[in-house]
């Protein structure tokens, strides 16, 4: 009994920024010297994204109609608690939209969910978003409900391995699975050099999938969840966290990321394979973290640039979302509808941790 993705939804915020305009205003903002807005410039351009989306609008006001930062800003910051009443306002709503979507979309009676699974590393609130959406959806009251937390960014994964072990369970189960972030709320004015790139990657988005196995007459697959696997590298808890502080939550990343995902990802990777396929019989959804990230597991796996463009272009068009990113990965995926019957999906976060998964079409032999 193989648990299917039978629908998957993307929902961004309504504010939009180019990657080159919020660096210029960014200079401006913060007041760097040349030294520091040169480097700015030249992180911002590199970086391979286009544009990047955030619930805030302020910096597209002028300061003295700033809300959420204020007009003071940066000489005023807002703290943890203004940061996380954004995200009890602002999540509920991105979620409730992917989520509908991914109802719509995938065109079974509501009532059918049993499962509801919120994910989310960006923000806290009780009752969950898992809880909201059952009300809000106009779901079973009898739904059942989990939230997953500060996984980071693989945290799909983690909640994809969770709902094809329910619906596993019982052919009758259905999962609604939304991971939710706003991770420009967390823009820190400190110019670390971790600041500094976290600033440059992150934006907001949310997104839906449903699961299921046998579908019904009313239901299509767009893909077979073959196998997920997991690793943590050993001595590697300094390499990537993401820290609770006055002023939001802090990513630490060390430049070693892409040298340990490079050095690590073969043997992971044919593991999850398993000999039942090439490297060039399958899409790539790798986790466009940042473009080093891409750029190395290309390098390491000899990958043509064909079978990752996904990542590229998710990277391009919305930047790193956090747990959102890999399911606007499926999104495109689904849109474009590729003839390989496999996809490989690796992503990364805090432990230093690598997630995996393949998915397989429907109606195809192994």
């Amino acid at each position: 009994m193989e648990a299917s993705i039978l629908a998957v939804s993307i929902a961004i915020p309504p504010f939009t920024f180019e990657q080159e305009n919020i660096s210029e205003q960014f200079i401006d903002i913060l007041s760097l010297d040349a030294q520091q807005a040169t480097m700015l410039k030249q992180l911002y351009h590199n970086s391979a994204i286009n544009k990047r989306h955030t619930v805030i609008s302020d910096f597209k006001k002028r300061r003295e109609e700033w809300k959420f930062w204020g007009s003071d800003f940066p000489k005023t910051i807002p703290g943890m608690s203004e940061r996380n009443q954004k995200f009890i306002e602002e999540a509920p709503k991105l979620a409730f939209e992917a989520a509908n979507k991914a109802l719509d979309s995938w065109g079974e009676e509501r009532s059918s969910i049993t499962h509801v699974i919120s994910i989310s590393c960006t923000g806290v609130m009780a009752p969950g978003i898992e809880f909201l959406l059952m009300q809000q959806l106009k779901l079973n009251p009898t739904v059942e409900r989990l939230g997953i937390n500060f996984m980071g960014c693989f945290g799909a994964f983690r909640g994809l391995s969770i709902a094809k072990s329910i619906a596993k369970e019982n052919p009758k189960n259905r999962i609604l699975m939304v991971c939710t972030e706003l991770c420009s709320l967390h823009f820190q004015v400190e110019q670390t050099t971790d600041n500094i790139l976290a600033n440059s990657l992150f934006s907001d988005g949310a997104a839906a999938v449903i699961i299921g196995s046998h579908p019904n007459k009313n239901e299509s697959a767009l893909w077979e969840i073959d196998s997920i696997g997991s690793v943590g590298l050993e001595n590697s808890l300094d390499k990537m966290t993401w820290e609770a502080s006055d002023q939001g939550f802090v990513m630490k990343l060390s430049h070693k990321v892409p040298v340990l995902l490079g050095r690590n990802i073969k043997p992971f990777v044919d593991d999850l394979i398993d000999q039942r396929f090439s490297y060039s019989d399958c899409q790539w959804a790798i986790h466009p973290g940042g473009k080093s990230i891409i750029q190395a597991i290309e390098k390491v796996l000899e990958l043509d640039r064909r079978l990752t463009m996904t990542s590229w272009d998710v990277l391009a068009d919305y930047g790193n979302m956090s747990s959102a990113t890999f399911l606007f990965l499926l999104h495109r995926l689904a849109e474009k509808k590729y003839s390989q019957k496999w996809i490989l999906g690796v992503g990364f976060g805090p432990g230093l941790s690598f997630e995996g998964i393949v998915l397989k079409r429907p109606n195809h032999e192994i």
